[in-house]
């Protein structure tokens, strides 16, 4: 029964479209047949524990290997859900928690449009109304569209870095004052969604706070999703270098008051998942928008919803779905070493927290990869800044970690991408044999696995 059960998954995972072999997915999803033959009488959570020992190894190396104090690690498939976390939170060696907070950095963007398209779809605005129309306040941004803006078509210029400001009304006015280079080809920036941030509150005379808990927070019952942190919660928060102050690492974010539409949001492992789970179900976005999402745009890796990678052929190599995931999959990153990929069947996520290392462990792997920079005769980058504000007559102060270099996607995320998208596959084929002896059976599985 199960060898038939097997090629019949096959056959469908195959039929939904995949770039993956039928002879790759067969190698795949044969470790779970091995592991059900092997084991009939244990119980779906025993047999979920004996397929993620490999993820959780993958893990704790990953942890041992880069400065990433810790990790929480979540693949849910239909009822089954597995939460992976590890190591500590900071670097004061607090152990990671079950419900920790991550700074998602630029998956914030996908936030942006799903309060966008939501908009779009209410008619507030269109997708070819003009920036300039909407608000007065862009003066400089030209013919400039809503659409222009989503799709990440679109390079713009400021006079100066928005970090470099000294208060928020600097900052702004900087922001206000954005020039466009070019359009029609792909850029990837976080000046557009800060741009239409911006918009969408002059438009509907509601804070960017108010529309987020209006189109994503309320509307999923979403307990652990914040742009302003209730002081209750800082302790759970991680990801950044700021987050024993509630604030996240963008300075960009930072110098505009904490938040914008391209950066500022903390949200737990749990309501990533409820969120991933609700694009394909109708629930958050839109039929055209769950389409842009992972439709390829101008940039064959990356969708019409520009923040979104999309399926390639060449797998991981070229975006951050795995040739294993269905097509209509479709992944969002942040540059503190967090991502999700969505999918119909699945969703994942990888949460790192390397920019809550200590200040001095930070500048030692600056100094390191500067080392190295300097031999090849390259110059040094400044990936440790320290950062003062002017918000509202108080002046704060804060840091950046910029640890992109230091733990390496390839190195990190790109693995566990992998392992993510082999551990959803088999967890997939799985629900088919539970469902088989069991058509009734609508138990919630939950694996919950500390280190």
């Amino acid at each position: 029964m199960y060898d038939k059960l097997f090629e019949e998954f096959i056959n469908e995972v195959k039929k939904e479209g995949t770039f993956a072999t039928s002879d790759i997915l067969r190698e795949v999803v044969n470790d779970m047949l091995s592991i059900i033959k092997q084991h009939p009488d244990d119980t779906p959570e025993e047999l979920v524990e004996r397929v993620i020992e490999d993820n959780v190894r993958e893990l704790e190396f990953i942890r041992r290997n880069y400065p990433i104090p810790g990790y929480t690690v979540g693949v849910n498939v239909g009822n089954i859900n597995v939460k992976m976390f590890g190591g500590n939170i900071d670097c004061l060696e607090r152990k990671m928690p079950d419900d920790a907070l991550f700074d998602i950095a630029s998956m914030t963007k996908f936030y942006t449009q799903i309060i966008a398209y939501n908009l779009i779809n209410e008619g507030v605005f269109s997708y070819n109304d003009k920036i300039k129309d909407l608000d007065s306040r862009f003066y400089n941004v030209e013919d400039l569209t809503i659409g222009d803006v989503l799709s990440f078509t679109t390079e713009f210029k400021t006079d100066g870095r928005l970090s470099e400001k000294q208060s928020i009304g600097e900052a702004l006015n900087c922001l206000y004052g954005v020039k466009v280079v070019a359009t029609k080809k792909y850029n990837y920036n976080d000046i557009g969604m800060m741009i239409i941030k911006e918009v969408m509150e002059g438009v509907t005379q509601k804070s960017y706070k108010e529309l987020l808990d209006k189109y994503v927070v309320e509307k999923l019952g979403l307990k652990d999703t914040h742009l302003i942190v209730p002081e209750k919660k800082i302790e759970r928060l991680t990801g950044s270098s700021n987050a024993s102050v509630g604030r996240v690492n963008d300075p960009s974010a930072l110098s505009v008051g904490g938040y914008s539409g391209h950066a500022g949001i903390f949200a737990s492992n749990e309501d990533l998942i409820k969120l991933g789970k609700a694009v394909f179900n109708g629930d958050l976005l839109p039929d055209r928008a769950v389409k842009d999402a992972y439709t390829p745009g101008l940039k064959v890796n990356r969708g019409v919803m520009g923040n979104t990678y999309t399926s390639h052929e060449q797998g991981i190599d070229m975006s951050y779905v795995d040739i294993l995931e269905p097509k209509t999959n479709f992944a969002i990153q942040g540059s503190t070493r967090t991502q999700m990929n969505v999918g119909k069947n699945s969703v994942s996520t990888v949460l790192f927290n390397p920019a809550s290392m200590s200040m001095e462990r930070a500048l030692e792997e600056e100094a390191k990869i500067n080392e190295a920079r300097a031999l090849r005769g390259q110059n040094p980058l400044s990936l440790v800044k320290h950062f003062r504000f002017d918000q509202n007559g108080k002046i704060n102060e804060y840091n950046l970690i910029d640890a992109r270099l230091m733990a390496p996607s390839a190195k990190t995320v790109e693995p566990v991408t992998t392992s993510n998208a082999k551990l959803a596959l088999r967890l997939r084929f799985l629900n088919r044999v539970i469902e088989a002896y069991d058509k009734n059976y609508n138990k919630e599985i939950n694996v919950n696995k500390s280190m």
